[in-house]
């Protein structure tokens, strides 16, 4: 197995809110709920990811793989999940009601259907910092890509 590709970004949260959806969709239609329970959901040309703070910049790693990739350290994150999503493009944003994040997540192949792993920590200190201030890298996710 092969990591192909690594990015690092931070990432504006509002109202809960934060989901993946292809570069290149011509019409984003909705903006998804915030995903109440649970990390991820893949649904209606979304990649929906829990987050546990009402407003913060959080911390992403994203990684591409030419297959599945180990488990990280279970003892380092707070919650995982897995889903299979569909990207046209091959270039992935995030959003929240406040927009996209730039840059884009550099997936390397289009029309290709993708597992996908995230991994979070941080989300019980952001919930309580966030009641207050606009915390800033507390929760932090790794969020893994491998064809499907």
């Amino acid at each position: 197995m092969v990591l192909l590709r690594r990015q690092e970004l931070a990432v504006n949260v509002e109202f809960y809110a934060l989901w993946a959806e292809d570069a290149d969709e011509a019409d984003p239609g909705e903006s998804p709920d915030p995903v109440e329970e649970g990390l991820l959901l893949s649904a209606d040309r979304h990649l929906c990811i829990g987050t546990g703070g009402h407003t913060h910049q959080a911390a992403f790693v994203t990684e591409v793989w030419d297959e599945e990739p180990p488990q990280a350290d279970v003892g380092a994150w707070e919650g995982s999940a897995d889903a299979e999503w569909y990207c046209r493009s091959g270039e992935v944003m995030l959003w929240s009601y406040g927009g996209p994040s730039e840059p884009a997540i550099e997936l390397g192949r289009s029309d290709t259907w993708w597992r996908v792993r995230v991994q979070v920590a941080g989300r019980r200190r952001v919930r309580e910092l966030a009641q207050q201030e606009v915390p800033v890298g507390v929760e932090r996710f790794l969020l893994q890509f491998w064809p499907a």
